[in-house]
């Protein structure tokens, strides 16, 4: 499994969820690490729509069950691993181009609200 990608999703009125992205064999994976619900595609755009579909019937069949405490499903702990090495490389290199940006501008001093 090669991990590709680290996303935030949201559903209306429903903000924040967790997305994981790996490419497996030929295919690329489209997880939702709160529903443990997952999808595939060709290609990442084909992965979200069609993972799109997946968390919309799991929803509704949970809301016309009334299974609203099985909702929240976590996924396995390696795929929430996985996305939090993401998140913090993604937060490293948001960091870095932060920093570049202050020495180029030559801004020595950050003041915090």
């Amino acid at each position: 499994m090669k991990p590709l990608k680290a996303l935030k999703g949201t559903i209306k009125n429903w903000d924040n969820f967790q997305l994981h992205i790996p490419q497996e064999d030929d295919v690329i994976v489209a997880r939702c690490l709160d529903f443990s619900v997952s999808s595939h595609g060709l290609d990442e755009k084909e992965a979200l729509y069609s993972l799109t579909d997946s968390i919309k019937d799991y929803l509704n069949y949970a809301f016309e069950a009334e299974a609203f405490d099985n909702i929240i499903d976590p996924d396995e702990k390696i795929f929430w691993e996985l996305y939090q090495k993401l998140e913090l490389q993604n937060e490293m290199i948001t960091f870095h181009k932060m920093a570049d940006s202050f020495r180029k501008k030559n801004i020595r001093e950050i003041a915090y609200a």
